[in-house]
């Protein structure tokens, strides 16, 4: 956050600066050319009145492609951490059971088109031939039931591609962060579409009909505000989204954001709290730089 310093400047300087869009279309632009940036990921889980807290540590890399194209980017998926629950390390047999799995699969590479939506995986091949090369130490480091659970939940997940990338589309953190906020708004600067998001490991995705919308400038912070509000098509399932994102104006990329996953009628909320942990300046034209950081 900024210093008395920079807010007594900010309020000096209170006129907002407007949003930089590109061309006619107001395209809020994908820009993950010099993506290497590391995030802190929170999970709140309440369920019937009980609530739980889960958080992990990723960093995002760019990587450079063989060819000269702008019709996709690979981005590199890395965990950086444990799994925390409650703030400590998980231990029970079924989180270490996720970790194995994690071991796995990261690092992950993934392909994202031009407007920074995740369209497929590029590491299949990769996630198996690790599974084959750490079969047998698998095999030495756990015994018994333990071990026929791992094995038989990895080869389910394994056994087609079409599998795996459902099982690894599942992950609440890659859902949100590449979910299409950098595209074409309308001249109202905003947007309605659906959005789809996973709920349940082994269930269908929810679809929310959304509408989008970006602040015509930028907010006291400096930031770039993308808010998304919807309701859940479902006829079994009442059910809200809400979400807001915060970007960087300089390179539109995203420092923070928050999203909001309400099943109402099944007392069951998602929350999920995303963080930069290398802060970046924001240069401004009045002189002032903001850190943007916790």
């Amino acid at each position: 956050m900024p210093n008395e310093k920079e807010k007594e400047a900010l309020l000096k300087n209170k006129k907002q600066k407007s949003v930089r869009f590109v061309g006619s279309e107001y395209v809020l632009p994908f820009c993950p050319h010099e993506l290497y940036t590391e995030y802190s990921v929170k999970y709140t889980i309440e369920k019937e009145g009980e609530k739980k807290t889960l958080r992990q540590y990723y960093k995002l890399t760019r990587l450079q492609p063989q060819t000269n194209q702008t019709d996709y980017h690979f981005i590199q998926i890395n965990k950086i951490s444990p799994l925390l629950i409650d703030e400590k390390v998980a231990q029970k047999e079924i989180y270490q059971m996720a970790q194995l799995l994690d071991q796995l699969v990261f690092p992950l590479r993934i392909v994202v088109n031009s407007r920074g939506k995740w369209v497929d995986l590029n590491s299949y091949y990769k996630i198996k031939a690790r599974w084959e090369e750490r079969k047998e130490k698998i095999k030495e480091a756990y015994q018994g039931k333990f071990y026929d659970n791992i094995t038989e939940n990895i080869e389910s997940i394994m056994q087609d591609d079409d599998v795996l990338l459902k099982y690894v589309s599942g992950n609440w953190f890659l859902r949100a962060y590449f979910n299409g906020i950098h595209e074409k708004y309308t001249s109202e600067l905003e947007t309605n579409k659906s959005l789809y998001f996973p709920f349940l490991a082994d269930a269908e995705d929810q679809k929310f009909l959304i509408t989008q919308k970006v602040s015509p400038c930028l907010n006291d912070l400096n930031l770039i505000e993308v808010t998304q509000k919807g309701t859940l098509e479902n006829q079994c399932i009442n059910g809200s989204y809400d979400a807001a994102y915060f970007l960087n104006p300089n390179n539109y990329s995203i420092e923070h954001f928050v999203v909001e996953c309400d099943f109402i009628n099944m007392n069951e909320k998602i929350k999920i709290e995303v963080k930069n942990l290398n802060p970046q300046k924001i240069f401004v034209p009045t002189g002032v730089s903001l850190l943007v950081q916790d």
